[in-house]
């Protein structure tokens, strides 16, 4: 692999600031001090600046996420963030985001590469949603939104629903998305006029939601959900 991703996966840089660090001859690779961008093993010796730098183990975790907590580390307005109810050791960070009034299975990981593949809409990875909406949505206009929607603010992804209860004028629908633009489920049933009144996530790719899993918990994926994660990505490449 290259010198810059092999620091990248040693928290050591970004791949630009790896690339800097390459040019002004802090790198040694197996004892010889590198000026260009070589192919490395995972077995060759890598040095920076005299401390001898090795991959960082990945670590996968699901968490449940609650209402009312916006997806990321630190906030300027000092509202509410997930990492007020995550302590790991481990620098993860969440794989794409729920807003602060959704909740639901969320993915944290230290990962980037795996991150990249799972939210990237090339690769077509599946979230799937469960909301309570006002009213019930119309086949007619279901097909609509399976192709795909251009609304006033902009395009809306494609999204497949299904009613599966409906009840005292509310509806309770799936909704499989590829795409996760900010806020773009309320958006688009708002705009239906069928508003949103609660709205879950209940997988990402290859994870679903623990059932045992309570709001606000959060774990460490098994061996065996690690693996499939891993091969379900493999074969996105």
């Amino acid at each position: 692999m290259k010198i810059q991703k092999y620091l990248r996966m040693c928290g050591v840089a970004p791949r630009r600031k790896a690339e800097e660090l390459v040019k002004s001859g802090c790198i040694k690779v197996n004892g010889q001090t590198i000026f260009d961008y070589v192919q490395i093993q995972l077995d060759d010796v890598v040095d920076v600046k005299g401390k001898v730098v090795e991959p960082r183990r990945h670590v996968y975790y699901i968490f449940n996420k609650p209402i009312g907590y916006i997806t990321t580390k630190k906030d300027p307005q000092g509202r509410k963030t997930i990492f007020d109810l995550i302590d790991v050791d481990d620098d993860v960070f969440p794989v794409g985001r729920l807003d602060k009034d959704t909740k639901g299975l969320l993915v944290l990981t230290n990962d980037g590469d795996l991150s990249q593949i799972l939210l990237h809409p090339r690769y077509e990875v599946d979230r799937i949603y469960e909301a309570k909406i006002e009213g019930c949505v119309e086949r007619k206009m279901m097909e609509k939104m399976k192709k795909g929607m251009r609304l006033p603010y902009g395009y809306v992804s494609k999204m497949n629903v299904k009613t599966f209860k409906i009840a005292n004028g509310t509806s309770k629908v799936k909704i499989v998305i590829q795409e996760g633009r900010k806020r773009e489920i309320r958006r688009a049933f708002k705009f239906i006029d069928h508003p949103i009144i609660e709205l879950k996530r209940v997988s990402f790719g290859p994870l679903k939601l623990d059932q045992n899993l309570k709001v606000g918990e959060y774990r460490q994926l098994t061996k065996e959900e690690e693996k499939f994660l891993k091969e379900f990505v493999s074969d996105k490449k």
